[in-house]
């Protein structure tokens, strides 16, 4: 009887070990025939004893045997739900791996249409904000305050010519005006002093002439018979 006793024992442990391996395995795996139930089954339609204060079972082999081949039947679909699970864990652990290389491919690829489309963008705003000025390449914003230096500087510049030509203007109209009044009062004073000359030639010459006729008097007179 204690025969009988031991492999029950050894089959209720490896119906709950089984049991446990398969909840760990794969919830999806079912046992072939309840274990618990024909556990239960079997001991309930066991004959019972007492000996020595202690209760025995005594299990028909017919019974126990079919116990046993669940039992062994269990071990078997848990194996094989063990394999089949590692398989399938396997393949998706491949399938999850191909598919990280797959996107680590398009983050790569992404990152070089992103690093090319940045350059591109860069460039883009290099020629928007930039132009070439005699073959020497230039920021569009130092341009734009050169041209208005250049500019600015060239407005300087044609205010101080202005400047100096009416400066210049003013001065050449002012020695103009000297040179008009100089040469007015020169041909003044020629004026007058040919008149003077004119007026000293005209005495002089009623000088000669009031000479002249005192010569023909003094002439006459003596000319004339003495008394």
């Amino acid at each position: 009887m204690k025969a009988f006793f031991y492999p029950l024992l050894l089959a209720g442990a490896l119906s709950v070990t089984s049991v446990s391996a398969q909840q760990k395995a794969s919830e999806a795996t079912p046992a072939p025939a309840p274990l618990t139930r024909q556990f239960n089954g079997l001991k309930n339609n066991a004959n019972s004893y007492r000996e020595n204060n202690q209760e025995y079972k005594v299990v028909n082999v017919k019974s126990l045997d079919a116990f046993w081949k669940s039992v062994q039947a269990t071990i078997v679909a848990t194996e094989q739900g063990l394999i089949n699970g590692r398989e399938t864990a396997e393949k998706n652990l491949e399938e999850a791996q191909a598919t990280i290389a797959a996107q680590q491919e398009q983050i790569t690829s992404l990152k070089q249409e992103n690093a090319q489309k940045e350059e591109e963008v860069q460039k883009s705003m290099h020629d928007v904000n930039s132009l070439s000025v005699l073959g020497l390449d230039m920021q569009k914003q130092v341009y734009v305050l050169l041209t208005a230096g250049i500019i600015l500087a060239l407005l300087i510049a044609l205010a101080v010519i202005l400047l100096q030509y009416k400066s210049s203007r003013t001065i050449a109209l002012k020695k103009q005006n000297d040179y008009n009044a100089i040469d007015q009062e020169l041909n003044e004073y020629k004026k007058s002093a040919r008149e003077r000359e004119l007026k000293i030639k005209r005495e002089l010459q009623t000088e000669l002439n009031r000479i002249e006729e005192l010569n023909q008097e003094i002439a006459r007179l003596k000319k004339q018979p003495q008394l």
